[in-house]
């Protein structure tokens, strides 16, 4: 994560060297803040690639050599984004940030299912702890790439993180992971436990190691169930085909796309901006601020959010709860979700007319924060939003999406309009704004930018109602299909407590349990 911001804390210095390097194309030189947006959507575009391949292979290999390869290429990745300034190349630096990108898009469709089935009751909690390195990477890769440059030169950014991931690589070759082969729960190409029952009904049978292995046990003793093998085989096509099939997927990434865009964007330009809008003298104190701000935001939301996820988990039983009531979860997760997206933007928009940094930064920080806390119920939605055996798809679905339409095209986008509306803000060969006069009078240019920025992520709250929307269909679907069920069997004289009953016992979140004082 740290190697995303290295170039936003030292934006004045890449601007200067993608706007001299030899082969820079020409509206790179023209608009070097376009060619920064570009090196960060570069980085975004290896994400996704790998993103697609990791998702699919997930169903054939173990995990372990498939994040320990993205590992690998990252590490080249790095050494090469070092090497650019050596060479005096853009297309180094640009292709280097392509290649790293492999290693994190292996982590995202790999942890968040690993989580989900380890975590049990603070499976929320748990994921919320593995996306909070996603904030304090970002944070720290803006200080650190901010004070690298001002002293030893920004090549040696990426030449030291070369250094101190060694270890790491050393340290993964020794993890050891044997439960299920290795495969992710529910991910394996070939085949899938189920226990037949006397009636002829399939329960599926856990795949991995958890609290739920003393169910599977008993099912696998029990005389009167015969247990076969399902064989399946996952392609590409099954894949995408699969997550496109889910609506609530669909508007959920869409909905993540238009805030994803937005941080990104800001942490992209963020320094930049706050210096054309006169509010710190000197582009390192802005990136630290800057920096400060996310890393809070990020250590004090994410976890908060995935404790406010575990409390809905637990009103449907944590994570042992019937896979029919997936639908019946996302829909009380998504309101709290909007309402987090929407306080935010309350803190945010308000920016647009303050004059002073701390009261910039200390808005921007709460509104980051609440942001923060959406986080951990967006990817717990998106599990839930497909079967068990495509969650890693949901995954890399979900990121995919909010990448290519979300942090791939907006800071592109939004350096373009910043230059238009304040040309004369647009960083220089030197590293320094073209003329820094003209700059302070369009001011009001880099506001309306901001405002663009800011508005775009209205679109979240209405994609995320959609999907909420979406959430309840399916749950109504879902009842008529249980209830013509248990009419049918009942009908055929199957032994089952009534209907009634069993249909509120299904979708109704369990009651406790008094205590009973003795």
């Amino acid at each position: 994560m740290t190697d995303r911001t290295i170039i936003a804390g030292a934006n004045k210095e890449f601007s200067a060297f993608v706007g001299s390097a030899p082969d820079s194309p020409q509206f790179v030189k023209d608009n070097p803040d376009a060619g920064i947006g570009l090196l960060q959507a570069s980085f975004i575009f290896g994400y996704a690639i790998a993103l697609l391949l990791s998702g699919h292979y997930v169903h054939k290999i173990r995990w372990k050599p498939l994040v320990f390869s993205g590992l690998c290429v990252w590490w080249l990745g790095v050494l090469g984004s070092g090497n650019a300034k050596k060479y005096d190349s853009f297309y180094v630096l640009l292709f280097s940030r392509v290649a790293t990108g492999c290693s994190e898009a292996a982590f995202q469709v790999v942890a968040p299912p690993l989580i989900q089935d380890r975590g049990g009751g603070h499976a929320g909690l748990w994921l919320s702890v593995f996306l909070t390195g996603l904030p304090i990477g970002l944070a720290f890769g803006f200080v650190y790439g901010s004070r690298m440059a001002a002293t030893i030169g920004w090549d040696w950014a990426y030449y030291g993180m070369c250094i101190a991931s060694i270890p790491l690589l050393v340290v993964f070759i020794l993890v050891k992971d044997d439960i299920n082969g290795g495969i992710l729960s529910g991910a394996e190409e070939l085949t899938d436990n189920v226990a037949v029952g006397v009636n002829g009904e399939v329960n599926s049978l856990p795949l991995l190691g958890s609290a739920a292995d003393g169910d599977a046990n008993q099912a696998l003793q029990q005389p009167e169930n015969e247990v076969r093998r399902e064989h399946r085989h996952f392609t590409l096509f099954s894949e995408v085909k699969a997550c496109f099939s889910s609506p609530v997927l669909v508007t959920l990434s869409f909905g993540w796309a238009a805030v994803i865009g937005v941080v990104a964007s800001l942490g992209t330009f963020g320094a930049a901006f706050a210096l054309a809008l006169d509010l710190f003298d000197d582009e390192r104190d802005a990136a630290y601020w800057f920096g400060i701000a996310a890393a809070l935001a990020g250590i004090i939301g994410t976890p908060i959010g995935g404790k406010l996820a575990d409390t809905v988990l637990e009103r449907y039983g944590g994570q042992g709860h019937d896979d029919s009531l997936r639908h019946a979860i996302n829909a009380s997760m998504l309101p709290r979700i909007n309402m987090l997206v929407g306080i935010a933007l309350l803190f945010i928009f308000p920016t647009l007319l303050m004059q002073e940094a701390v009261f910039f930064i200390s808005f921007l920080f709460i509104g980051w924060t609440l942001l923060f806390m959406a986080q951990t119920g967006v990817n717990l939605v998106a599990l839930l939003a497909v079967e068990r055996c495509h969650r890693p798809n949901a995954c890399a679905f979900l990121m995919l999406t909010s990448h290519f339409l979300g942090d791939v095209p907006l800071p592109v986008v939004l350096g373009l309009i910043k230059d238009k509306f304040a040309p004369a803000c647009t960083i220089g060969k030197s590293g320094e704004f073209v003329d820094p006069e003209q700059c302070k009078e369009q001011e009001a240019g880099v506001r309306k930018t901001l405002a663009i920025a800011y508005s775009w992520v209205i679109w979240s709250l209405i994609f995320f109602e959609l999907a909420r929307r979406f959430a309840r269909r399916e749950i109504g679907r879902t009842r008529k299909e249980e209830i013509n069920t248990l009419l049918l069997e009942e009908e055929n004289g199957a032994e089952r407590e009534s209907t009634l009953q069993y249909y509120h016992s299904k979708f109704r979140p369990p009651r406790p349990q008094k205590q009973r004082i003795v």
